[in-house]
C-alpha cells in the first residue's frame, strides 16, 4: 500500500511538472504581436510645411510611420453639391490599398464630410474605421491649425479599436459637431494604457 501511494505521488508530481513545462514552452513559442505600419498619404490640398510638420509630430508617438508621396483626391470621393470630399469614400479607398499589418491615414486641408444620423452630408474633421486599417483627417475646420495632430491621433486611435472617450480633455473625446481641440490635453489614462500596449510612444 505504501509503495502504491508513493507511486501515485510521483506520477502527480511529474504530471504537474510536465504541465508547467508545456506552459513555459507555449509562452516562449507564442509569436510576438507585429507592429502596425502607419502609412501617411498627403491628399489634395496640402503644403510642404503642413506635410512635414504633421509627419514630424506623428513620428514622436507612433512606433512605425512612413510618409508616402502626395496624391490627388480620388474623383470618386468628390461631392459636387457641397464642393467637398466624402470621408467615407476616402477611407474605403485607402483601406483597399492596405496590406496586413498596415494602416493608411490620409491627411488633407480640403473639406470632408460623411453621413451622420439623418444628415446625408455632414462636415467632419476626420473619420476612421473602428477598428480598421484606414482613416482620414482634415485641418479645414480647425480654429488652430497647429492642433491638427490631435485630429490625426484621434482617428488613428479609432483604427486601433478605441471608441469615443467620455473624458472631455482626452484626444478621443467626441467632437460633437464642434472644434474642442483647445480643451484636449492628451490621452486619458485608460486610452493611453491601450495605445502603449500596442506600441505607441506615450
Amino acid at each position: 500500500m505504501k509503495h502504491l501511494l508513493l507511486f501515485v505521488a510521483i506520477v502527480v508530481v511529474l504530471s504537474c511538472h510536465n504541465k508547467e513545462q508545456e506552459k513555459s514552452v507555449k509562452k516562449i513559442s507564442a509569436p510576438a504581436k507585429q507592429t502596425v505600419v502607419i502609412k501617411v498619404v498627403p491628399l489634395g490640398k496640402t503644403t510642404p510645411q503642413f506635410i512635414s510638420e504633421t509627419f514630424a509630430a506623428m513620428k514622436l508617438v507612433l512606433p512605425d510611420v512612413i510618409l508616402l508621396s502626395k496624391e490627388k483626391m480620388p474623383s470618386i470621393a468628390w461631392y459636387a453639391p457641397r464642393k467637398r470630399y466624402r470621408a467615407d469614400t476616402l477611407i474605403h479607398w485607402l483601406s483597399s490599398r492596405a496590406k496586413e499589418n498596415e494602416t493608411f491615414v490620409g491627411i488633407t486641408m480640403n473639406d470632408i464630410s460623411t453621413t451622420k444620423g439623418d444628415v446625408f452630408d455632414y462636415g467632419v474633421m476626420g473619420l476612421g474605421f473602428c477598428p480598421g486599417n484606414a482613416c482620414v483627417a482634415s485641418s479645414f475646420r480647425l480654429k488652430k491649425k497647429t492642433d491638427f495632430i490631435k485630429v490625426v491621433v484621434h482617428e488613428l486611435g479609432h483604427t486601433t479599436g478605441l471608441p469615443h472617450c467620455p473624458d472631455k480633455t482626452c484626444y478621443m473625446r467626441d467632437a460633437e459637431g464642434g472644434d474642442h481641440s483647445d480643451k484636449e490635453k492628451g490621452f486619458c489614462e485608460s486610452c493611453k494604457k491601450h495605445l502603449i500596449r500596442i506600441g505607441w510612444k506615450l
